[in-house]
């Protein structure tokens, strides 16, 4: 998988995330109830509903990535930092490697010319 495929999946995912967030929103709110109280427990839930539902919405999405082969990998600093310090081309070519689940250490950076 390349970084071409990456964007094509994550496109087809977004659409599952609405969903997943106002799920998560429910979820929380009859949760709440079992466990909070009829009245503590959604107050607790609408102080958070922002996080919770943005929580929900990325899980969907990842959920959806995951069955098309997909698994989510936090970037270090130092990977953030070579991304973002590198020019057009070699960016490209990193985001590809990682994508395929490479990292800083085994990747070969393009020799300038």
């Amino acid at each position: 998988m390349n970084l071409v495929d990456a964007r094509q999946a994550f496109h087809s995912c977004l659409p599952n995330a609405p969903r997943a967030g106002q799920n998560a929103v429910v979820g929380s709110y009859v949760s709440s109830v079992v466990f909070g109280g009829i009245l503590l427990g959604p107050i607790g839930v609408a102080i958070n509903e922002d996080q919770i539902r943005y929580h929900g919405e990325a899980s969907g999405v990842d959920r959806c990535l995951r069955k098309r082969g997909f698994k989510r990998r936090v970037l270090t600093k130092q990977e953030v930092a070579t991304i973002n310090s590198s020019p057009p081309t070699t960016r490209a070519l990193l985001l590809n490697h990682f994508v395929a689940g490479g990292t800083l250490e085994n990747f070969s950076a393009p020799k300038e010319a």
